[in-house]
Parts: structure tokens; C-alpha cells; sequence
């Protein structure tokens, strides 16, 4: 089977969760403004021409091993954080080609809710619990993809822009106020016999400083995957995962001096089918983290839609 059948399923990956609890200590505030989990299945696909609309709801729960610092109190190790957070993304993937690939351009609009209770001090110890709903950082993005046979391969650009709830303290933020730029390659082969596909994206994440707290986050790497097997028409089913690793040092007020990484696994599924002529892609997944080092330690859950125009 041709990848053109498959790539409807890679607009799931497009909807990355500006605010989403992937990322976790040694980034500011224990996130980190890439969407780890948001890439599976047909990640190097680029969709045929025309106009995508994504729908997601995603799940997190967590807690923390090490304190965190922020501007003016420390989170005590043990903090438990649930967030909740849901999202519309819009792709336009025009008729013309551009050095003779397919181009994609997108924006996300998440809308988030944020559950903290956890132990501060500031400068006493006291437990205290936080939570509400908010916009969230909303995530531009541009994509060109080319497709030789059986192998789809896409570069990428996104930009995050500091749009989403947020104050400085004890607060339920779902922005970070902290601008970004993340740049990535995604590939996706699938063996035309035994429909076995393999899907992958490698990306870096450039931190700017959240100009309210003088604080700059390190730049991170991230690397996603998932390797499935089509069972029955539309139906893929297979393992996902990712693993994350921060680069530099963060700087500025609070700086620590140490760095963050992760690992995770799970089990996924993408579903293509039609309502009258209309192609709708549906994705479930979900991940458990392990190797986790100076970050939130927890599992996600992915639910994902998606319709063309």
C-alpha cells in the first residue's frame, strides 16, 4: 500500500499541546512547550492538497521527584500535577509545490486545565492545591514533505508564542510564557507486503528567556516513534514512544545547573475510514515514562480526530 493512503493519519502529529505537561524539571516551571507524544503514526506523511481540521483531547498525571525552583517559592519534591488539555488545529496543504515537495502550513489553539497540589515554601512550608482552565500557547508551523515510493520524509519549523494563562507564583499556569522555535525531521516507511510501517521525528527546541521572570529554559532534543502493522483496511496497531533529552544548562534567576531526560512507551492505534465522502482519521495512545532524570514522572493519554474540507 501506498503511503498517499496512509498520510491522512500523519495530521495527528501536526497538533503539538502548547501547553502540554510532556516536558518537566530543569525546563522553567517543569514543562516544556514541545508536546512530547503529539507524533505516531504516518509522521512523515504529508496529506494531500486541501484543508484539515484536527481535533484532540489529552490526558497527564504525574508528580515530581526533586524540588523545583521558581521565581519566588520552591515546589517541594511530591507535587502531583493532572492536566487536562484539548485543542483545534488547522492545516492548509496548497495545490503548488515548493522545490518539489509538499507544503503544509498549520496553527494550534489549545485550551488546557490545570490540577497542582503540591508543598511550597515561601518562604515556610505550607500544602496548597491550584486549578483552572486557560487558553494555552498557540503553536505555529510550517512543513514541506517529499515522497519517493514507499518512504515519506518531512522537515519541519514551529514557532510557540507566549499567548496562554499565566502569572507569576503559585498559580495554574497552561501557557509558560516562553517563546520557542522547534525544528525537526520526520520519516515514514511502510514494507508494501506485510504493511509492517516504521514512523519517526527528531527535533530540537530553541528556548527564548520568559521575559517576566528572567529566566531562559536550555535548548532540548526530542525523538519520537512508532512501529505498526495495518491489521485490516484503515486500521493500524502498534507500539509508540518517546524519548527526551535537554541539552544546555537553564540560565538566569533560579538557574539550575542540572539537565532533564525521559524515556516512554505505550501502545497506539489509527483508524481511517469514511463518513459519506468525507475522510475521517481517528488515533488513540497512550505512554508510560520511565528513565526519568530531573523532571515529572508520569503517562498520557492521546485521543485525536481529524476531517478534511
Amino acid at each position: 500500500m501506498r503511503i498517499s493512503k496512509l498520510s491522512p493519519r500523519v495530521l495527528t502529529m501536526l497538533l503539538t499541546l502548547g501547553a502540554a505537561p510532556m516536558g518537566a524539571q530543569a525546563a522553567e516551571y517543569g514543562f516544556s512547550s514541545y508536546g512530547l507524544g503529539g507524533v505516531a503514526f504516518g509522521a512523515g506523511a504529508t496529506p494531500p492538497p486541501g484543508t484539515y481540521v484536527t481535533s484532540v483531547a489529552g490526558y497527564y498525571s504525574g508528580k515530581i521527584g526533586v524540588n523545583v525552583d521558581f521565581d519566588n517559592f520552591t515546589l517541594a519534591a511530591g507535587a502531583k500535577v493532572h492536566f487536562f488539555t484539548s485543542g483545534v488545529n488547522l492545516l492548509y496543504v496548497p495545490e503548488r509545490k515548493l522545490f518539489g515537495g509538499s507544503l503544509g502550513l498549520s496553527v494550534t489553539v489549545p485550551v488546557g486545565h490545570n490540577d497542582l497540589n503540591a508543598s511550597i515554601t515561601s518562604p515556610i512550608s505550607v500544602s496548597r492545591g491550584v486549578d483552572a482552565w486557560g487558553l494555552g500557547d498557540i503553536v505555529s508551523k510550517a512543513q514541506l514533505g517529499w515522497q519517493r515510493g514507499t518512504f515519506a520524509h518531512t522537515a519541519y519549523i514551529q514557532a510557540v508564542a507566549p499567548t496562554g494563562r499565566w502569572e507569576s507564583g503559585f498559580a495554574p499556569i497552561i501557557g509558560l510564557h516562553r517563546p520557542g522555535i522547534d525544528v525537526g525531521w520526520a520519516f515514514t516507511w511502510v514494507e508494501p507486503q506485510t504493511k509492517i510501517q516504521a514512523n519517526g521525528v527528531l527535533g530540537f527546541t530553541f528556548n527564548f528567556e520568559n521575559t517576566e521572570t528572567n529566566y531562559k529554559t536550555g535548548n532540548e532534543f526530542h525523538f519520537e516513534w512508532a512501529l505498526g502493522i495495518e491489521c485490516s483496511p484503515g486500521l493500524v496497531l502498534g507500539l509508540v514512544g518517546y524519548d527526551y533529552r535537554q541539552l544546555t544548562d537553564d540560565s538566569g534567576s533560579a538557574r539550575r545547573p542540572f539537565k532533564g531526560s525521559v524515556d516512554a512507551i505505550g501502545a497506539g492505534l489509527s483508524y481511517t475510514t469514511l463518513i459519506d465522502k468525507t475522510p475521517l482519521i481517528l488515533n488513540l495512545r497512550h505512554y508510560r515514562e520511565f528513565n526519568v532524570e530531573n523532571r515529572w514522572d508520569g503517562s498520557m493519554t492521546m485521543a485525536t480526530g481529524t476531517i478534511r474540507f
